[in-house]
């Protein structure tokens, strides 16, 4: 399957974002398994936080209280972070510019092909990533489907997954942004009907004129 347009030098490349435990990892996980080529903004950042500098850097600002056998403890590290914006910022500062390194590196790898290439990237807008996107996609979810499925997944209070929500863009502010936006507050079916039609969609695509991720 390619692009209505496709010039043959570079991918059709797809953003996936939406807020946490939207039903991101879902939809991704969906596209997979139809065999595009998926690659996670998340795992990219957790690898590079077992970088023996990056953990270095860290353990320097926050103590050895968020660290686990010599590695960052993530949980600890998100105790941290979320519900204070200095440290909030301080570890994007430090992580985002890493991450968008790979993913351009993994873009680059594919650029002879053509066909589809998608990220799943959870602070997408906010980062103000999506002009190096032909396509972006908005996965959401209502606050409180929200928070009841990062309580489920994650053991948190109230209190800490509002925190972890209120951290991000709001739901609305993403929806305006995005190019398609993917409703996930009801059944697997009903979001699996919605990814059938935008599906079909694909073979008309057109490519915009975009950034590289290291110019942004």
């Amino acid at each position: 399957m390619k692009p209505a347009d496709s010039t043959g030098s570079r991918p059709f490349l797809i953003a996936i974002t939406g807020g946490i435990c939207s039903g991101k990892s879902t939809v991704s996980d969906w596209f997979a398994k139809r065999g595009f080529p998926v690659f996670f903004a998340d795992k990219i950042g957790h690898q590079i936080l077992e970088d023996s500098e990056i953990i270095a850097i860290l353990r320097k600002k926050f103590g050895d209280e968020i660290l686990k056998n010599g590695k960052i403890d993530r949980k600890k590290l998100g105790e941290k972070v979320f519900g204070n914006q200095k440290n909030l910022d301080f570890l994007n500062r430090l992580l985002h510019p890493r991450i968008r390194l790979e993913m351009q590196k993994i873009i680059d790898s594919f650029l002879s092909k053509t066909g589809f290439l998608i990220f799943e990237i959870p602070l997408l807008f906010e980062n103000g990533l999506e002009e190096a996107f032909d396509l972006t996609i908005n996965v959401y979810a209502d606050e409180r489907t929200q928070k009841d499925r990062l309580k489920k997944r994650d053991g948190l209070s109230d209190a800490e997954a509002e925190k972890r929500i209120s951290a991000q863009m709001s739901a609305d502010k993403k929806k305006k942004k995005a190019d398609v936006n993917i409703v996930n507050n009801g059944s697997i079916e009903s979001l699996y009907l919605q990814l059938e039609n935008l599906l079909n969609t694909f073979n008309s695509l057109k490519y915009k004129k975009i950034k590289t991720l290291t110019e942004i």
